[in-house]
């Protein structure tokens, strides 16, 4: 045992009770420092509030209407091959035109008839 109370003088030989202190003080702050890391690492940034289902849909949709818009808005125009036009003229059509119906002469039977 008196190996052992040596040992104890030796090592506390030189400290007082106000470096002890104050040792003790920097630990608790050290020990502080840490929680309070632990708690942010525990806790990240944004992820502390609900999520809104209905707000993340609308924005979902939001953001496929806009890539619908820009799909439609940046359509390009679709070639069209058309025949050429013909380099020489077309030939007179030969069929007769159909007689000309004389209206006025039923209008007349009908105002007759009507009458009758």
């Amino acid at each position: 045992m008196g190996g052992a109370s040596k040992a104890l003088k030796a090592a506390h030989n030189n400290m007082d009770i106000d470096q002890v202190h104050d040792l003790m003080e920097d630990i608790a702050e050290q020990q502080e420092v840490a929680n309070e890391i632990a708690e942010a690492i525990s806790n990240p940034v944004g992820f502390d509030r609900a999520v809104d289902d209905e707000e993340l849909l609308r924005e979902l949709e939001q953001l496929e209407q806009e890539e619908l818009d820009k799909q439609l808005l940046d359509v390009q125009p679709t070639p069209v091959v058309l025949p050429d036009a013909p380099s020489t003229d077309l030939p007179a059509s030969s069929k007769a035109k159909p007689a000309k119906v004389d209206h006025d002469k039923d209008l007349e039977d009908l105002e007759m008839w009507a009458n009758a």
